[in-house]
């Protein structure tokens, strides 16, 4: 049974609203409809971007996988940040496990989703290597470089660890992306990472 999916709100960490409140969505198919409906919650008051940069942000993440809170939360997360915010765009069978960001020290998003066979695919944008210090092996790891490949519409380094496959876009920068698959073969976490969506470039 899948666990319930809480984007939460701590210190910093920003909750995606729908109107006024937050919401608190269970695990939905990556391309499908909701499990079940949504709880609302008490949020933190967050500043709101303007109306302008919400609305270009939701357009584009309008073909984000998940469904319409997915897509909410993946609007106002590039609305909020100042580099340019990415979402998958998966095949049949993947539900979305978990998903928060924060502004902090330049801003992370971090997204993580499963699929068909207890495949894995996280994702991590922004200052990736600020939560566990500036050494690159440490937040950055990677046993052996494959080599290049993309990542939407940008070029990464595909690496492997000694159980999964990892891509990183400007690796130890701030930014930087970094998606990680676990059960999936080379193929198939090439072609999910080069179907990433650019939400938007940022401001």
């Amino acid at each position: 049974m899948l666990a319930v999916l809480v984007l939460a709100a701590c210190g910093d960490a920003v909750v995606p609203t729908v109107g006024p409140t937050s919401f608190k969505p269970t695990p939905t198919l990556a391309s499908g409809s909701p499990a079940a409906s949504s709880t609302p919650t008490a949020a933190p008051e967050v500043t709101s971007p303007p109306p302008s940069e919400t609305a270009a942000a939701s357009q584009a993440a309008n073909s984000c996988s998940g469904n319409d809170n997915n897509r909410v939360f993946f609007g106002k997360a590039a609305a909020a940040m100042t580099w340019p915010v990415y979402c998958a765009v998966l095949p049949a069978g993947w539900f979305l496990e978990n998903g928060t960001y924060r502004l902090a020290n330049g801003g992370e998003l971090d997204v993580s989703y499963n699929g068909p066979g207890d495949a894995h695919v996280a994702f991590v944008e922004g200052n990736v290597c600020d939560q566990v210090g500036s050494d690159i092996n440490v937040c950055a790891p990677r046993d052996t470089v494959i080599g290049q490949a993309p990542f939407a519409d940008q070029t990464g380094e595909l690496g492997q660890l000694s159980n999964a496959l990892v891509l990183d876009v400007d690796r130890g920068a701030n930014p930087s992306w970094r998606v990680t698959g676990l059960g999936l073969n080379e193929a198939d976490f090439r072609a999910i990472c080069a179907a990433m969506l650019r939400v938007t470039a940022g401001t």
